[in-house]
């Protein structure tokens, strides 16, 4: 948990000195040592800079040699240095008693450089201290190692001897030690030991523990021994050596004091730890540190020198060829500097280190690196968990991280309970400002960096403790002395008032958070006593307002459960205090409830890393006294023991309680975490015990909880120890989500220039995270207890994750099993198959696993999921659409070409019907890329070779076998009945252009053109192949024939089905979905409706079809006093509006509602489009027009209108022309403004006031995208000539202008009788409809209720205009419009263009041809609409009221006048 942040810092030492041979720190690690081959310098902490130098002349080193090792005394007052000849110089350390400080810090003469900020003076103050040479020591020997022990040197000789020196230079010779008389064995209890009877056998490097109780050896031949004696004195008679077996080539040795290991550093760049066995005495392999061939696939050279961090949780491990790594105090790997980004630059590629130790509280790094032209010093910095120091930190799900001068914070995870502000303490305004504030970093998965003030930390560096609320809302920490918390939601710093109050008491046992208040262990230095202090959040730190209760020994270990507060002190006794807090104030109680001695357990107190209260147990506790007896968790050295309590009489109110037999639940512990209380929705989760064990990974302690009416069986546990591996290292547990929070290191490298003080990569710290629930999963199933499994997963199928965990499980044990080279007795896949299949995401699971795993591996997998094609069609069972999607891909290459298609076609039917249009679209690519001629065996190297080494069929050609094949295993009912294999033997492209004439009246081959077409150029007369831009294929091989005629076949296939479900769309009356499947699917719909017009287009009910379109568009039903398109509102909302045409002054027409005002107010919705956006008509064919309507660009309304004349022309028998305007815009409309009450739209006359919307629209106006796709449904339909329809849309929408232009479409030569009939039945049925049950259509239907007399004389005159229908398809001719304009000059007027279409042809070489009536149309300026005749509507004029009115009665009239004009009988 520790991790390396920013650039490694490289001191500069003097030119002067030779190469840096060692760096030590003294014991409070607060001045260091540099040796350097002829001098010694020490240097300061913080801040780093050096004090005083001692360097040998010449003379000197000629006769004693160079320095070699150097070590502290303990009371740092004297330093000894090895030299290389076997000499000892001893220096004395002193205080100078002249300089009160050694730097001065002075200004700058400059007022701009001056310093103003607190931060820029260094308050620490750097002593003058003095290194004097004191005296030598000729051992005469060589001295290769040498270790402090209380007042004592131990040096070891390369004669075989362990010499012990006093500080004052003599020899302790009843103590020294010989190795040939000191026996050696295996452990403490063989009687036979045998000594070292080898010469030149003697100590390369020795080290001291007084925890572990000895010394750690390493020989000069590779083996390693441990020496330990029944006292502390080590009398040479009572040594004892204990062999390290199995190691023959270890190279340096460190101990871990704490946790009482002993590690050696080997040859093979490995390290092994041992731990000392309680029972016989013998070292027993704890764990072993392996770099695996992931991190660095090689070997980095022997270990040369190792360090434990100073709370004994990290190893610091530096390797002979170059690198450095940090491993946890079991063994996991936390950083190795040979996975570090170093570019190009090799030399710097790796770091090779000689010597390295740690700083104070381990911030810093400190290493000695080998390079060119010299030496260098490096001091990496570190940031660390606060669970190294403060193990009551692992209760919460937040994850923190400590630095020397910051804290790194992250709340992401727990936002359910992140930044709520504590309503009692905060007032509302601070809590609407806060949460704005905290609001941007709640969600994010970035560290919060909360800088310690240099207030505190320049007086009380290093920072101790750092502590977090449950609610992740402050922090609070603890340095040299006293603390100081930090409000994450004010963002403010609360210190002590009174600095000596500050100064007078250390923290030394922890702090932590209760509710509002923060208590501590500390030690009072005016007192000199052990004290409890509880502070409260809210009031100003000052100790008249803390509770203070003292303590017996020093305070070690602070924790706290619910509402009991747990202290371990110096003595070994664990106490149990009650916090309650006194009513109406703000004061706690703190009641002592119990007093546990536990020195049987542990060797000495510091070898106690956590004790947790918590109320889990071996077994079920029943009776009333469960919540009183809460049992211990102390973690001893890395080994768990739960200690008990049972009351001894649970029916009494205050029974005493006595401690069971201590149980070992787990070693090698590096951190405990457990829930603070449990969930019955998740009794597993929130109940279990979790621990990490370093190398050997994770561990949980899970209950299992008997069935529902089973008995529970004696013989079964209740709980179950579980292990499981991790990829992360473990920083915090959120029980309820099945995750692990923890954090990783990354480096990023600035500068690739060795020169450069940026060439060493910067070192970054990333969260991280990884789902546990699979690995427990896995763990109960290998154990057949799948129930207890299948329990914890129901419980967490509300994860969002959940379906990914249980890929997960499959992968996991797939890939395990299916690469594994030798035989699996009890193979694990059928049992999480069948686990997994209770489960609805079962098929989801199965094919993503799949398709994240190589195919390989497949037959495996689906030998015991099951067969692809069985799971495909459970898919379609269960309308997994999605999911029988993906497994289109494994039948692609499990299977031939064929079959694919073939399930391709049955998932895109069924896709179709329930509207999945993003499926179907991706089914209808998926298609069209399978080549017909592509029938190569899959690629399935583990399948059996008969069973897909087949010969190639040959290619799929498209006869009634093939269509029956694809078609008809589709079980859905067709709106109506027609074959699509009788009368199509072959189909092809040649044949398809010979089709029969539409009017011939069959249907059929009219069918075969739109699907030969489909893949056509819209617009165009001549239908041309063009397959290749409507379809991506795969290379097929050369030489195969018939491909035109499969693609078209291919094509035949899609077209089918696509037009069949639009058939059954529009009869269904269902336009919404018609329109989205026209969009996604690249559908023309204007060429198909204009096949289907007599067919699927027939509305016999037109009162039905419009309740079905206000259901389907969610459309308001009108209220009675609505005003509807086409008029203007009611007199109070009306406004007077000028409109002014081209060549005409601006008039005004004034706000009453008389018939001529209505008359005026009639308008053409034309929907304003981009001129880029003009198109072939009505079809969706572009790639580059959006799928689903929205209102994504706003047009701008402008109250100054164009009033204009349009005449219409008949609808000419040209193939590419339309009836309306060659300008079509997507399906996704135009967004429009909303209507201001004094500006009116063009084409939506209304005001935003008016109160006309039903029940079920509280907001009062019709819903803007609905009306967009309403407008352009309408467009499409009036182009296709389906007039019912359209008909039916011009009466949702209201406009009346849609309506007139339906029943003059009527009048055209391909409207057919029956057409202009049902048109009238439609609309009388619509007026009775509107008088009866709906009011709010009377006004409108009443104003265009003279259309069905215009109908009725269409109807009177039908046998004349069907005798001149032949002549229509023989003359071509059409009639035109032409424009008369009131009180205009014409020659103003800009021309007509003609449509894209048609020959160019000015308007004035045309013949005047009879006006068929004038309709007044109004356009906005700006708009780029297009006429019907594909002219710009801004050309036109306007006519006079008095004009419109009689065009309008003419209807109305006794005597009809009929125009005939090019083939075309006009009424």
């Amino acid at each position: 948990m520790y991790y390396p942040v920013g650039w490694p810092r490289v001191l500069k030492l003097p030119r002067a000195l030779a190469a840096v041979r060692q760096v030590v720190n003294n014991r409070d690690k607060l001045l260091y040592a540099v040796l350097t081959d002829d001098s010694l310098s020490i240097w300061f902490c913080k801040p780093c800079l050096p004090i005083v130098t001692h360097k040998r002349d010449v003379q000197n080193i000629e006769d004693v040699g160079t320095n070699q090792l150097v070590q502290w005394r303990p009371d740092s007052s004297m330093l000894v240095v090895v030299t290389s000849k076997g000499h000892l110089l001893f220096y004395v350390l002193s205080v100078s008693a002249d300089f009160k400080g050694l730097y001065e810090q002075q200004d700058s003469p400059s007022p701009n450089l001056r310093r103003e900020s607190a931060e820029l003076y260094v308050k620490e103050v750097i002593p003058a201290l003095m290194l004097t040479p004191h005296f030598g020591v000729d051992v005469t020997a060589g001295l290769p190692s040498i270790v402090c022990i209380r007042d004592e040197l131990m040096v070891a000789t390369t004669r075989g001897h362990v010499l012990r020196y006093r500080w004052d230079g003599s020899l302790n010779r009843d103590y020294c030690l010989d190795l040939r008389r000191v026996p050696f064995c295996i452990d403490q209890q063989v009687s036979k030991a045998e000594p070292i009877t080898e010469d030149n056998i003697y100590i390369s490097e020795i080290e001291y523990s007084p925890l572990v109780g000895g010394f750690a050896a390493v020989l000069n031949d590779g083996r390693a021994a441990f020496l330990t004696a029944f006292s502390l004195q080590f009398d040479p008679n009572q040594v004892q050596g204990i062999w390290a077996q199995g190691l023959e080539d270890a190279t340096c040795a460190a101990l871990n004091h704490k946790h009482r290991l002993i590690a050696f550093g080997r040859k093979n760049s490995q390290c092994i730890v041992y731990c000392v066995d309680e029972v016989t005495g013998g070292l027993e392999i704890s764990h072993q540190v392996v770099l695996s061939s992931k991190d660095f696939p090689g070997a980095p050279g022997a270990v040369t020198c190792m360090r434990w961090s100073p709370d004994g949780c990290a190893l610091a491990l530096a390797w002979e060829g170059g690198g450095i790594s940090l491993w946890s105090t079991f063994g996991s790997l936390l950083m190795c500097s040979l996975a570090w980004d170093h570019g190009l630059n090799s030399s710097m590629s790796r770091l090779r280190v000689t010597s390295l130790d740690w700083a104070a509280e381990g911030y810093h790094l400190w290493m000695v690196e080998q390079s060119e032209p010299q030496h260098r010093l490096l001091q990496l910095e570190m940031v660390k968990s606060p669970q190294t120091v403060n193990p009551c930190m692992s209760q919460h799900g937040q994850v923190h991280l400590q630095g020397e001068d910051r804290l790194l914070v992250h709340l992401g995870d727990s936002k359910v309970r992140a930044f709520k502000p504590n309503v009692a303490s905060v007032s509302n305004e601070s809590i609407t400002q806060s949460a704005l504030d905290s609001a941007s970093f709640t969600g994010s998965k970035q560290w919060v960096v909360v800088t310690i003030p240099h207030t505190y930390s320049s007086t009380n560096w290093p920072i101790r403790y750092t502590a977090v609320d449950a609610e992740g809302q402050n922090v609070a920490i603890a340095g040299r002395t006293g603390f100081a918390h930090y409000s994450l939601l004010h963002r403010k710093w609360k210190l002590f008032g009174n600095e000596t109050q500050e100064k007078d008491f250390v923290v030394t046992g922890g702090i932590l958070w209760w509710r509002s208040f923060i208590i501590l262990g500390c030690y009072n230095i005016v007192q000199s006593r052990d004290e409890i202090r509880i502070y409260p959040k809210e009031t100003r730190l000052a100790d008249n307002f803390a509770k203070v209760e003292k303590a017996e020994a020093q305070v070690l270990i602070l924790n706290s459960f619910r509402d009991r507060l747990v202290t371990f002190c110096s003595d070994s006794l664990i106490t149990i205090y009650s916090l309650m807090i006194k009513q109406n104030s703000n004061d706690v109680d703190l009641i002592q409830l119990q007093a546990i001695d536990i020195s049987a357990l542990c060797v000495h107190p510091a070898c106690v890393v956590s004790i947790t209260l918590t109320c889990l147990r071996t077994e079920s506790c029943i009776g009333s006294k469960r919540e009183q007896a809460e049992s211990l968790i102390v973690n001893v050295s890395g080994r768990l023991l739960l200690v008990q309590q049972v009351c001894a009489s649970p029916e009494a109110e205050s029974s005493s309680t006595t401690l069971c037999t201590p149980t070992v639940l787990a070693s090698c512990v590096e951190s405990v975490w457990m829930p603070l209380k449990s969930k019955r929705d998740k009794p597993h989760l929130t109940e279990a015990l979790w621990l990490y064990c370093g190398a050997h990974g994770m561990r949980v302690w899970l209950p299992l909880f008997p069935r529902d009416g089973d008995k529970a069986h004696t013989f079964m546990s209740k709980r179950i120890m579980l292990p499981f591996q991790l990829k992360i290292y473990p920083l915090a547990v959120l029980f309820e989500d099945a995750i692990i929070l923890g954090a990783e290191n990354d480096t990023v490298l600035y500068s690739s220039d060795s020169a450069s003080h940026f060439s060493l990569p910067f070192c970054l710290v990333q969260r991280t995270s990884q789902v546990y629930l699979h690995q427990i999963l896995r763990q109960l199933i290998r154990r057949n207890l799948g129930y207890h499994a299948w329990e914890i997963a129901r419980s967490c199928t509300n994860l969002p994750y959940f379906p990914h965990a249980l890929e997960l499980l499959l992968h996991e044990v797939l890939e395990e099993e299916a690469t594994s080279k030798g035989p699996i007795p009890d193979a694990l896949l059928p049992s999480v198959v069948e686990f997994i299949h209770e489960f609805p995401v079962y098929l989801q699971t199965v094919v993503q696993c799949a398709r994240k795993t190589e195919v390989a591996l497949w037959p495996y997998l689906f030998s015991a999921a099951g067969k692809p094609k069985e799971l495909f069609q459970q898919c379609l069972n269960n309308e997994q659409l999605e999911t029988a999607a993906s497994y289109l891909l494994i039948l692609q290459n499990l299977e031939p070409s064929a079959v694919s298609r073939q399930f391709a076609t049955l998932l895109l039917d069924t896709a179709l019907q329930h509207s999945k249009w993003e499926l179907a679209k991706d089914l209808v690519r998926f298609l069209r890329a399978i080549d017909p001629n592509d029938v190569e065996s899959p690629r399935q190297p583990m399948l059996p070779a008969n069973k897909y080494g087949m010969a190639q069929s040959p290619p799929v050609s498209p006869h009634e076998e093939d269509l029956s094949l694809v078609l008809g295993t589709m079980q859905v009912a067709r709106g109506r009945s027609y074959s699509t294999t009788t009368n199509t033997p072959k189909v092809s492209i040649p044949e398809a252009t010979n089709v029969s004439n539409p009017s011939t009246g069959s249907p059929h081959p009219k069918k075969t053109e739109v699907l030969v077409r489909s893949s056509s150029s819209v617009g165009e007369g001549s239908i041309t192949t063009n397959s290749q831009s409507r379809t991506r294929k795969k290379s097929a091989p050369s030489g195969r024939r018939d491909s035109t005629s499969s693609n078209a076949a291919e094509d035949f296939f899609i077209d089918t089905i696509l037009q069949r479900h639009a058939c059954r769309m529009l009869m269904d009356k269902r336009l919404r979905d018609l329109g989205l499947f026209a969009a996604h699917l690249d559908f023309h719909l204007v060429t198909w409706l204009k096949s289907e017009r007599h067919q699927a287009a027939r509305i016999e009910d037109c009162v039905e079809a419009l309740r079905y379109l206000h259901r389907d568009f969610n459309w308001p039903y009108p209220a009675g006093s609505m005003s509807f398109q086409g008029y203007p509102p009611l007199p109070s909302q009306a406004t007077t509006r000028k409109t002014s045409g081209s060549g005409s002054s601006g008039r005004s027409f004034p706000a009453s509602p008389s018939v001529e005002d209505r008359l005026k107010a009639l308008t053409l919705d034309i929907l304003k489009g981009n001129p880029s956006r003009i198109h072939d008509s009505g079809y969706m064919s572009h790639a580059s027009t959006n799928h689903i309507p929205h209102w994504g660009m706003n047009t701008s309304t402008d109250s100054s209108m164009h009033t204009v004349e349009a005449r219409l022309q008949p609808h000419g028998g040209q193939g590419g022309s339309s009836f309306l305007s060659e300008e079509s815009s997507s399906y996704m409309g135009e967004e429009r403004d909303t209507v201001d009450e004094h500006v009116q739209s063009p084409g939506w006359v209304t005001t935003p006031e008016m109160d006309f919307i039903a029940q079920d629209h509280a907001a009062g106006r019709v819903p803007a995208r609905e009306e967009v796709q309403l407008r352009y449904l309408l467009q499409l339909f009036m182009e296709a000539g389906c007039l019912e329809w359209a008909l039916v849309l011009s009466v949702l929408l209201r406009d009346a202008m849609a309506v007139l232009r339906t029943t003059f479409a009527a009048r055209t030569a391909d409207q057919s009788i029956e057409v202009v009939k049902r048109l009238k039945d439609g609309l009388e049925a619509l007026l009775i409809w509107s008088n009866t049950q709906c009011l709010g259509y009377r006004n409108f239907m009443l104003a265009i209720q003279n259309q069905i007399q215009v109908l009725n004389k269409i109807l009177s005159s039908a046998p004349k205009t069907s005798a001149e229908n032949s002549l229509s398809a023989t003359t071509n001719a059409s009639a035109t419009v032409t424009s008369t304009v009131s009180g205009t000059n014409v020659s103003n007027k800009p021309s007509i263009t003609p449509s894209m279409s048609q020959p160019s042809e000015s308007l004035a070489s045309q013949p005047v041809k009879p006006t068929l009536g004038k309709l007044r149309l109004v356009s906005a300026p700006s708009s780029s609409s297009v006429s019907p005749n594909g002219s710009s509507l801004d050309s036109l004029e306007e006519e006079t009221a008095e004009e419109a009115l009689q065009h309008l009665e003419l209807s109305e009239s006794n005597s009809g006048e009929v125009v005939e004009e090019g083939g075309c009988v006009i009424s």
